[in-house]
Formats: structure tokens, C-alpha cells, sequence
């Protein structure tokens, strides 16, 4: 019999938050993930949180595609509020856009596509193509690119209209493909800030250096490791 205490941990939220939640008839994927944020921020007495795809995937059941989607809607109804990789939670229930009437499913809901606002301050709408499993494969692909160039947008700002360039998006894609999404970008954001400023370490600052220097990087870690214990370099 399940007997959940306080004591084993609880999240801290205002009664005024949770009485407007329940007012608003959200779908139900969308309030899985909205909670699943509540919990991975609140509940750890955070504002915001990095959440990968997969974190969403086990932590609510859904698939890659629906948590996506579901994301996209409440970023664009200022529910949740992404900025680079982190995710919180707008408390500001003024500002959320919730009604229906103005928020339409759309074929792209990656990248730039989405809702668009029209020129009266609602939302343009754009048919969704059939969803087949090849296609739903693409764009969780798609993503996890998109991701992967947001990160390293921050080592490298050229970076941030790579998404253009086949060579670094197939790089991206090799990357992903070979090593994992998850490693990948905690080699751009914990690893390569401090290899780069290293004497004699591969300097890597785009996609498609990573991809060719990975091997190189790699083993410069080990050795580094070896000559220097106490200098720990997460890889």
C-alpha cells in the first residue's frame, strides 16, 4: 500500500498557482509535462532546470513526438518559459494564453515553425501533415540537432546558423547517432569550456570539429588525466 510522507520530500507551491491550474482545461499531455517541470524545478527549490527529452519520456510516459508538442504549446502559451536549454515554470498566470480559440495544432512544431501570431493578436493556423513513424523519427531527430547547435551556440555564436549548413547538421546527426544526445552535450557544455583554454588540446568549437576530433579529444582527456589526477575533466 502506498504511503507517500512529506518527510520523503514534497514539492513547495502556491495554493493560488494550484487553484488556477484546475480552472484551465489543459490537454492531458500538456499538463503531464507542465507538472513534470513543476516537479524537476519546484520540487528541488529551483527556478529552472535543464530536462531532456528522454527525463520527459520516463518521467511521464509519453512518447518523444507528444512531448514536443506538448512543450511547443506551453512555451508558446507562456506557461513555460525556455531560455537556451533551461526550462521554468511562469508563475505569472496573467500572462499565460490558454484558450483554445486561439491556439492551433500546426504541422512544424520544431524549430521556427509552431503558432504564429496574426496581425490581430491570434494565432495563424497551419494544417498538420500525417504523422508516420518515419517522419516522427525525423523530427525527434530534428530536435535533438536543433538542441545540440543551441549548446554549442554558446561556446561558439557562429554557431547559431549552423542549423543551415548540411555539413555541420549531418556532423550533429553522426554525433547524436554514435555517441548519444545526453553525453554529447555535456562534452559541449562541462568539457570543451575547459580542453579549449588547455595547451595541446584539439580547440573545438562546432559541430563538425567534434565529430572529426572526438577520437583526439578523447585520448588528450586520458592522458591529461593521467599526468594531472587531480584535475578532473568530465568526458
Amino acid at each position: 500500500m502506498a504511503n507517500p510522507q512529506t518527510e520523503n520530500g514534497f514539492t513547495k507551491i502556491a495554493n493560488e498557482i494550484l487553484e488556477e491550474l484546475v480552472k484551465w482545461r489543459l490537454p492531458a499531455s500538456e499538463k503531464d509535462i507542465l507538472f513534470f517541470v513543476i516537479r524537476k524545478t519546484y520540487g528541488f527549490n529551483k527556478k529552472e532546470d535543464r530536462i531532456s527529452l528522454t527525463q520527459f519520456e520516463k518521467g511521464t510516459g509519453l512518447s518523444r513526438v507528444t512531448v514536443v508538442k506538448a512543450l511547443k504549446n506551453l512555451i508558446i502559451r507562456n506557461i513555460l518559459v525556455k531560455s537556451g536549454l533551461l526550462l521554468s515554470f511562469n508563475k505569472d498566470y496573467n500572462k499565460w494564453v490558454v484558450k483554445s480559440g486561439i491556439l492551433v495544432k500546426s504541422e512544424n512544431i520544431f524549430g521556427k515553425g509552431g503558432y504564429t501570431k496574426n496581425g490581430k493578436g491570434g494565432y495563424t493556423y497551419k494544417r498538420k501533415k500525417k504523422m508516420t513513424k518515419e517522419n516522427s523519427k525525423d523530427k525527434s531527430l530534428h530536435e535533438d540537432i536543433v538542441l545540440l547547435i543551441e549548446e554549442f551556440s554558446k561556446l561558439n555564436p557562429a554557431c547559431k546558423r549552423m542549423y543551415g549548413n548540411k555539413t555541420q547538421r549531418q556532423a550533429s546527426e553522426d554525433l547524436i547517432t554514435t555517441y548519444g544526445l545526453e553525453r554529447i552535450l555535456n562534452i559541449i557544455s562541462k568539457t570543451l569550456p575547459k580542453t579549449n583554454k588547455i595547451k595541446f588540446f584539439p580547440t573545438i568549437t562546432t559541430p563538425l570539429q567534434l565529430r572529426d576530433k572526438f577520437i583526439s579529444l578523447e585520448s588528450a582527456i586520458i592522458r591529461y588525466k593521467k599526468e594531472q589526477p587531480k584535475n578532473k575533466v568530465a568526458f
